[in-house]
């Protein structure tokens, strides 16, 4: 059990938040000691960051008080309130296997039930990042060996995309900043981690226009003609993608010498000159992407 002063920095609030959220929203209920003081369980810290996860996204706090109070019904696992508490370190091997035990049994409602658990765990980009992108990874390993149908991967990606999708959504607040467009080159198809980082770039104060895959040179190219258009986005997820992506970003690097173009995705590095790479953290990434467009803005 925790104080209200451990429990709020357990979360990352200050305390006079956590009194608020209480007493305005319901979304826990402490129990008092024989001294009359408020104490708090891992529970109560697991739900206090999943709200404080919304409100950081831009959700209102009442929507997000909802929304919390909704995810702490599904009840999390030992393995989920371990790293709630921070007992775990870097990727979560169970929630992978949770997914690709959803995926192959094609169960909708377990697929939900994980992703709410594990995006209750942190802010955006960390879950992506530490939790989110392994599992996927593993979940095509399980599909490459048949160990889970085309079908299961199919629904969990599209799982995934769209928790994605309400997350860029309610990131739409943050971005007043430099405008940047986010696609893919003719056939690539793979979007998550491309509309990851889009979400993680909208929090980080960018202006994004989402276009998503399978976009046509041409179509990118008059894209890129609104000078108002700091920079180019693509990602490369797989080696069939190399060539395409290569060709989209030559042509917008001749087409347009003062833009930014840059490439994330497993293939970023087989990018030509002078694209520049994201890495695999979606928050590093964002502030790559800044700090290329300040440079060029001088």
């Amino acid at each position: 059990m925790y104080t209200i002063k451990h429990a709020a920095q357990r979360v990352g609030i200050t305390t006079a938040t956590l009194r608020a959220w209480e007493r305005r929203y319901g979304v826990i209920a402490p129990h008092r000691s024989e001294s009359g003081y408020r104490l708090y369980g891992d529970h109560d810290v697991a739900v206090l960051r999943s709200m404080k996860q919304l409100v950081d996204e831009g959700w209102s706090a009442g929507l997000a008080a909802a929304e919390a109070i909704r995810l702490a019904r599904t009840q999390p696992s030992p393995e989920i309130a371990a790293e709630a508490r921070g007992d775990g370190a870097g990727p979560s091997p169970g929630f992978a296997e949770r997914l690709t035990t959803a995926a192959a049994a094609l169960d909708t409602t377990g697929l939900a039930a994980n992703l709410d658990q594990v995006f209750a765990l942190g802010g955006f980009e960390t879950v992506m990042t530490d939790h989110v992108f392994p599992a996927l990874e593993k979940l095509g390993d399980a599909w490459a060996d048949g160990r889970v149908s085309v079908a299961g991967e199919h629904l969990a990606s599209n799982a995934v995309m769209r928790r994605l999708a309400l997350a860029y959504e309610a990131a739409a607040a943050h971005g007043h900043g430099p405008r940047i467009a986010l696609g893919t080159a003719p056939d690539t198809r793979h979007e998550i981690g491309l509309l990851a980082f889009a979400v993680a770039a909208r929090r980080h104060g960018m202006d994004t226009d989402y276009l998503g895959a399978d976009l046509p040179i041409d179509d990118w190219l008059g894209v890129i003609d609104d000078p108002g258009l700091a920079a180019a986005v693509l990602a490369i997820p797989t080696t069939a993608d190399i060539a395409a992506s290569a060709a989209v970003i030559t042509a917008l690097h001749d087409h347009r010498p003062d833009l930014v173009v840059a490439v994330g995705g497993a293939q970023q590095s087989h990018a030509p000159e002078p694209a520049v790479r994201l890495g695999d953290d979606i928050a590093a990434g964002a502030r790559t992407l800044a700090d290329a467009i300040s440079q060029k803005q001088r």
